[in-house]
């Protein structure tokens, strides 16, 4: 009876044991996880560092989320269907302006989703660059001096206010997708203020921060075309008939259509807004759209097959579509599709 009553003591603590090393595992394993997300560096971090940083970037995540909805679009400034975020993006776009922070050293913090419209970067590919590689080498002087001197319009100490609002103008360089392309400017009309971090900014919202007085304090501007892209574009409608871009959700809801679309399909671009593409769609192409829009999801880029578009004439065209995803510039989560139709 007594060996009976040790073998299932035995028994028991190996239960015991191998539970506790189940959940110490399982336990590591969330660690090292949670370490890949929140660490800056390669540098290893042990459990209680990872812990502290993971409830500080939760704090300020819900710092953030709280300050986002308390200035959140109200549901009568913005239709129904559309997210603030897809809102303000529209807004930007049909304001023709883009949001930029950069530091007094010209590093680029953030750019709004709208630069790419405007002038053809992709946000991923300018944060962290410098502003001096977009501009025209003849701005750069001027540029320099006015970051490097910012005493001349504020005291870099505290948070400007709107009476000492900062204009300036400057080329910069458009996007191109080709490298051979000849390298051509835009004339953007910047208006901003030089704000510290001290106030409104936490150093772990931006990547690669370093705590220099410099890095602290950061040009925010809105940054507009000086020719409307609708007055510089209208000289090449004639030759660019059979072509137009939209915009699109990750759910193929209709973000934007460029001034092209109307002589093309017969639609303006406030009558398909927050509409889904598949209900332009001809029945017999659905299934090859569906397969072209999944290898997207996959690939990131992709030039679609041959389909049909039903335009507002009630006639079916043929289309032909190059899009590719664009990305959050901080959390690399795809946000929406960019696409460039051709007639056919």
């Amino acid at each position: 009876m007594d060996d009976d009553g040790d073998d299932k003591d035995d028994t028991k603590r190996r239960t015991r044991n191998l539970s506790e090393k189940k959940r110490r595992d399982q336990f590591n394993m969330l660690v090292n996880e949670l370490s890949a997300m929140v660490s800056t560096n390669n540098r290893k971090m042990d459990k209680s560092t990872v812990l502290k940083s993971t409830i500080s970037f939760l704090k300020n995540h819900n710092e953030i989320t709280v300050r986002s909805r308390a200035h959140d679009v109200q549901e009568d400034w913005k239709p129904a269907f559309l997210s603030n975020e897809e809102f303000t993006y529209l807004v930007l776009e049909a304001l023709e302006g883009f949001v930029m922070v950069f530091s007094a050293t010209g590093q680029i913090y953030y750019v709004s989703e709208s630069i790419t419209s405007l002038l053809g970067h992709n946000p991923a590919d300018v944060v962290n660059k410098s502003i001096f590689d977009l501009a025209c080498e003849d701005d750069r002087p001027s540029l320099y001096n006015l970051l490097q001197n910012p005493r001349t319009a504020t005291d870099p100490m505290h948070t400007v206010g709107k009476d000492n609002e900062i204009r300036f103008q400057c080329h910069l360089k458009r996007g191109s997708l080709d490298f051979r392309d000849e390298t051509t400017y835009e004339l953007v009309q910047f208006n901003g203020h030089f704000r510290t971090n001290m106030e409104s900014l936490d150093n772990d919202d931006l990547p690669n921060y370093t705590p220099d007085h410099e890095s602290r304090l950061l040009f925010v501007c809105t940054g507009r075309l000086y020719t409307p892209q609708l007055i510089r574009d209208v000289s090449l409608v004639d030759s660019s008939r059979s072509e137009f871009t939209s915009r699109h959700s990750l759910e193929w809801k209709f973000l934007f259509l460029d001034h092209r679309a109307p002589p093309i399909i017969g639609y303006l671009p406030f009558e398909v807004l927050g509409t889904s593409g598949y209900d332009y769609y001809h029945f017999d192409d659905l299934e090859k759209v569906v397969t072209c829009h999944e290898a997207l999801m996959q690939k990131g880029e992709l030039t679609s097959c041959y389909y049909r578009f039903l335009t507002k004439g009630q006639q079916w065209i043929w289309l032909q579509t190059r899009f590719y995803i664009t990305y959050h510039q901080w959390n690399s989560k795809p946000e929406f599709v960019v696409c460039t139709h051709r007639v056919v």
